[in-house]
């Protein structure tokens, strides 16, 4: 094959990107993460342009926490050094220069990171203390008691029950992995990241449930820290609450921050979706509800147009809210492999050819069971007529 030559009639300005960069960062970075980059690049050359984390993420149509975890990937890589407040607010990004690139490590002095001590109580975490300790982060957060019961999985849709029974916040990894983990620089910015989502240092019980979900359910660490960060969005800052969701979604299959962005993003666009087709967008479902929603998104994988739809057949059937209504749509579309709005147009044929084709043979069958009534019928006589056969007999 020949040999491509690459021209260009431009006249518009340029972005300089080293080399360094795109041979040795672009290959393993998260695409989106490289378009950030990128971006901080070209703004480099413009004066005096305003740069907030809003603005690019509406300039990404992202969300403003995919900016910030692109921002502390580059950070932890060495390309860029992120400068915080007082408050640990965002304040500066600077772009380091490549060439004397050494992936320094950010500043920790505000959040210290926790060593593991493996010299006093490693082995095991006295469930009294575990409990009081529990207890003053739930007061600090504001999350009540009923937040991290066993009845968690019926307060969010990312939590399904889980088939584990250990609570990864009272497993302590051996000493030996301990040590490991400890000069793992992966690991050790994993845990300055959720203690600044947390604006707290991590308990003991806190630190044991990160390394289970990083060295036990083989959470890569972006997925931890996204784990963590949709946590803080709810207000769910219990590590009860945190390890519900993610020994769901290790039960799932879940891996990936793009799998667990998916399993969120389907259970609560089904859940406002049914809430708003029924009319009950002022409420949350109950926790039946909630079951019969799970049922249709995880048990029966239908798309939230079906769900809707079915809600929407519902309402047109019965002028009120009805789950179970809806259930036994569903249910029957399931059972018929009914999985697609095209599905739905072909069984609604069929059966308004056969309501039609039942309603002709019915007719058919009415008229011949009158066939025994079709005869003449002789003229009714008069009572002279009957009056005058009297007289004639007498």
């Amino acid at each position: 094959m020949n040999n491509l030559n690459l021209y260009s009639e431009t006249v518009s300005g340029y972005t300089a990107v080293s080399d360094l960069f795109i041979d040795e960062y672009v290959p393993s970075a998260n695409g989106d993460f490289v378009k950030v980059y990128l971006y901080l690049l070209r703004l480099l050359t413009r004066k005096n342009s305003s740069l907030s984390i809003s603005s690019l993420a509406d300039t990404f149509n992202q969300t403003e926490n995919d900016v910030m975890r692109a921002l502390r990937y580059w950070d932890k890589s060495g390309l860029v050094c992120l400068s915080y407040d007082d408050k640990n607010q965002l304040c500066g990004i600077t772009v380091k220069d490549l060439k004397n690139n050494s992936s320094p490590e950010p500043d920790r002095s505000r959040y210290a990171t926790p060593e593991f001590n493996n010299d006093t109580a490693d082995t095991t975490v006295p469930a009294a203390a575990f409990a009081d300790e529990t207890s003053a982060d739930e007061a600090a957060s504001g999350n009540s008691a009923s937040d991290v019961s066993s009845n968690v999985v019926s307060m969010d849709f990312a939590i399904k029950a889980p088939s584990h029974t250990v609570e990864p916040s009272k497993v302590t990894a051996p000493a030996e992995k301990l040590d490991e983990l400890n000069s793992n620089d992966d690991f050790s910015m994993l845990l300055f990241v959720i203690q600044t989502y947390l604006g707290k240092t991590l308990s003991q019980p806190e630190v044991n449930a990160i390394v289970y979900f990083y060295d036990t359910l083989h959470f890569p660490a972006d997925l931890i820290e996204y784990l963590i960060e949709y946590c803080v969005s709810k207000g769910k800052t219990s590590i009860r609450y945190i390890e519900k969701i993610a020994l769901s979604w290790a039960d799932e299959g879940i891996n990936t921050v793009e799998a667990a962005k998916d399993e969120v993003s389907n259970h609560n666009e089904a859940v406002y979706g049914v809430m708003k087709a029924f009319g009950l967008n002022n409420r949350e479902p109950g926790q039946v509800e909630k079951q019969l929603i799970s049922k249709w998104t995880d048990v029966f994988c239908f798309e939230t147009d079906m769900i809707i739809e079915a809600c929407n057949r519902t309402m047109k059937a019965t002028h009120q809210p009805s789950f179970e209504y809806a259930d036994s749509i569903l249910t029957k579309w399931h059972t018929s492999n009914i999985r697609n709005s095209e599905d739905i147009r072909k069984a609604d044929a069929q059966f308004e050819a056969g309501k039609a084709a039942k309603s002709s043979k019915s007719g058919v069958i009415k008229q011949n069971a009158n066939r025994f009534n079709n005869y003449q019928q002789r003229p009714k006589k008069s009572d002279d007529w009957y009056n005058s056969l009297l007289s004639n007999n007498n």
